[in-house]
């Protein structure tokens, strides 16, 4: 390889090959470019997607058409919501120090990634919880139909965003049971922390939208 390629990123410094020629595996870096960009679109569309619930619940509320908003008899449980939140931050903090450990190249990185999983899905719980024990529901009044709406489908990209990290743990665990052999990636470590990256910036974002989210439903109301 000449000397003035020393300096390009490694996805542009693969040799080329033959039409015969064996196919050279995708240099690492192409696919951290990939994920880092995909991550950052998919927080453009879940920013669009939200806000839109955000409009209708300050529209509805600024309206407020017979005095319907909020009735007096929907109650919330605060401590569900409060405890929802808690585990919806704890587990982005769990995966952002997972994200770091990958990187410095400590082996707890798992650990940690194993606990933001835990987290999460003890936030989905929680708010299922909070669907039974409320007394309204999504057809009783304007303020109900948008926190249900809301909640509901944030509790979907965050069920996603916890089987997207699921699959770093796994594919990490799987690789520490059996060591790769003929054919296999010698540094599956190399896979995962493109993967790993993305999934921790896109569950930092969408924890600052739970942030938000809880804040209007269940404080502001």
């Amino acid at each position: 390889m000449s000397s003035s390629s020393e300096n390009l990123p490694l996805g542009l410094m693969t040799q080329p090959v033959s039409a015969a020629g064996e196919i050279p595996p995708e240099p690492p870096d192409v696919a951290a470019r990939t994920l880092g960009v995909a991550s950052r679109l998919l927080c453009g569309a879940t920013t669009f997607f939200f806000v839109a619930y955000l409009f209708a619940f300050i529209y509805l509320r600024s309206l407020d058409q017979n005095h319907l908003w909020h009735e007096g008899h929907m109650k919330l449980s605060q401590g569900l919501g409060a405890g929802f939140i808690a585990c919806v931050v704890l587990s982005a903090a769990a995966t952002i120090l997972a994200g770091r450990g990958m990187r410095a190249g400590s082996p707890s990185w798992l650990t940690a990634a194993i606990a933001g999983v835990l987290l999460g899905l003890l936030a989905v719980a929680l708010q299922c919880i909070e669907y039974t024990s409320q007394n309204f529901g999504p057809t009783d009044g304007a303020y109900a139909s948008v926190f249900t709406a809301w909640s509901a489908f944030y509790l979907i990209a965050v069920l996603g965003t916890m089987y997207w990290l699921e699959t770093m743990v796994a594919t990490e665990a799987r690789a520490r049971r059996a060591p790769a052999g003929s054919g296999d990636v010698k540094d599956v470590d190399l896979l995962i922390a493109p993967g790993l990256d993305a999934v921790v910036f896109y569950w930092t974002f969408l924890a600052c939208i739970g942030i938000v989210t809880y804040v209007t439903l269940y404080l502001v109301k």
